[in-house]
């Protein structure tokens, strides 16, 4: 019987010597080289349902919280004068006051940002147990980076409400828009980090990680176009809310299809059915910003008029009166 050259049997041999020779050489592998694949086993299944819906959640409640700062401040407008429209700003803030007279003045949004960054950063390294950043051995942690990549993007947002509270209480002179500026670099780091997060990570992975990174950009440039340029100021209220409420339901798709009671494989359907699932979620959020903001300025507008009838109503009482007067 002819015997075939097998290069991992080191020449001629019979399938039982090289699975005999292949079993010695895998149990004479070095320990070093076990410890390493079993870190790159951690690095590879690091994440959870939690880790991703809890950002998801701080994105659309902080959405939602400008959605409803850009309806009242078009309510105020409404109500306002033409002289008052004119001398108002000619672009939405970066940040909303409360819509509560009594706490009108009090920096509740600048506030929570810094709130955010704090819990945010004690949940990820302290209460995680991931401060540590190197082993005994000098070499990174791959289980504590993302928690680090976490905290650093925490960091960001909280800096942005520091910088909004020194302007609130009038701290710093910056250039006009300076608000604007800081958001855009947060989002900026923000999309940066996750560009970064996605290295040895299989297909799927990639492709959900891809699509946020660039909702991520695309709201950084449009903090940046708002900061330099007047251009997008009829756009800019209703953008804040929607760009930052689409990255939130995505973190929402990401842990669900990577962390849920039943998670996708990578195939290359499910890796085609995301685009899908993508703009399920750009016209989704569309119709709903869309009816919510129509109905609002309806009702507004309608209030609106039935105030101006009311007030025509008795203007026009005192000269009937006076008309009656005048006959008898």
């Amino acid at each position: 019987m002819q015997r075939l050259y097998n290069p991992l049997c080191n020449g001629f041999g019979s399938d039982v010597g090289c699975l005999s020779n292949q079993t010695v050489a895998t149990s004479g592998l070095p320990s070093i080289l076990t410890r390493t694949a079993k870190k790159t086993q951690v690095s590879t299944t690091m994440g959870s349902l939690l880790g991703h819906v809890v950002p998801g959640s701080m994105f659309l409640t902080w959405a939602l919280w400008l959605f409803i700062g850009e309806v009242w401040q078009q309510r105020l407008l409404l109500r306002a004068s033409p002289t008052q429209r004119r001398s108002s700003s000619s672009i939405s803030p970066a940040w909303y006051p409360c819509p509560c007279k009594r706490i009108a003045k009090f920096p509740f949004e600048p506030l929570c940002k810094v709130s955010m960054m704090v819990l945010g950063v004690l949940g990820e390294l302290v209460l995680s147990k991931s401060s540590a950043l190197y082993d005994e051995n000098g070499e990174f942690i791959a289980a504590h980076i993302d928690n680090y990549a976490h905290s650093v993007m925490y960091c960001f947002f909280g800096f942005s409400g520091i910088v909004d509270l020194a302007l609130h209480f009038h701290l710093l002179k910056p250039p006009p828009k300076f608000d604007y500026l800081i958001i855009s670099v947060a989002f900026w780091i923000e999309g940066f980090l996750f560009y970064y997060h996605l290295h040895g990570r299989d297909e799927l992975n990639v492709r959900l990680h891809t699509i946020l990174y660039l909702v991520i950009f695309i709201t950084a440039a449009v903090f940046l176009l708002a900061a330099l340029s007047d251009q997008l100021s009829a756009y800019m209220g209703f953008l804040k809310s929607y760009l930052v409420s689409l990255q939130g339901s995505w973190f929402y798709q990401i842990g669900f299809v990577l962390f849920g009671s039943q998670p996708w494989r990578n195939t290359p359907t499910n890796v085609e059915f995301l685009g899908i699932a993508f703009a399920c979620h750009v016209l989704f959020l569309l119709i709903v910003h869309f009816l919510v903001h129509a109905i609002c300025c309806h009702f507004f507008a309608r209030k609106r008029r039935r105030r101006g009838e009311i007030r025509s109503m008795e203007n026009a009482i005192p000269s009937e009166e006076m008309a009656l007067v005048t006959r008898e």
